[in-house]
């Protein structure tokens, strides 16, 4: 199978949005390949199946260069290789971009939306996709037609306090919404 993911940043060293470079690494264990188009890149640590392209958010490229930069990468992927499904994490706009060009090709889209922020940009990406995903209810602020809630995941074995390895026993840890931070 192959994969087209849309994100925010491509970044190992990314504070925040880091762990996207390990769920990429993860999910091509069971891909043939996967092609990334993200907002963003940093540090690029991923497997030799994997082609990273980048719309110069780093480069501080403009808004409508940006939006150039995304067709003449999305059209590059799509001329040079099959693409079986897309995959957008939180970025509805690429979403909406690419719907048109992906939708022609039966391309099938599912977008990751997890914020209260209900836009008019996540409203036609909900339209455009053929499931939005998401990780609690509470999380996505639009219809319910299409979603999928699937929990969060969290790597034990990055994210585990004291630097202690994780037990083996599983364990769950829920926050619920009211709680405040």
């Amino acid at each position: 199978m192959r994969l087209l993911l849309f994100n925010l940043a491509t970044d190992a060293d990314d504070p925040i949005l880091g762990f996207a470079t390990l769920w990429i690494a993860a999910l091509v264990k069971r891909m043939e390949r996967i092609h990334v188009i993200t907002m963003r890149a940093g540090r690029i640590e991923v497997p030799a199946n994997v082609r990273v392209y980048s719309v110069g958010k780093e480069r501080g490229y403009s808004e409508p260069r940006r939006a150039i930069e995304f067709y003449r990468h999305l059209l590059q992927v799509l001329r040079h290789d099959r693409i079986d499904i897309c995959f957008s994490h939180m970025v509805p706009i690429f979403t909406v971009l690419a719907a048109p060009v992906l939708k022609t090709k039966g391309i099938p889209i599912v977008t990751w939306y997890a914020h209260p922020s209900l836009t008019w940009t996540l409203k036609l990406a909900h339209h455009v996709s053929d499931r939005m995903v998401t990780s609690v209810p509470t999380a996505y602020p639009h219809r319910n037609d299409k979603l999928v809630v699937v929990g969060q995941g969290i790597d034990m074995e990055l994210f585990c306090p004291n630097g202690r390895p994780p037990r083996t026993a599983r364990r769950l840890f829920y926050v619920p919404d009211a709680c405040p931070l």
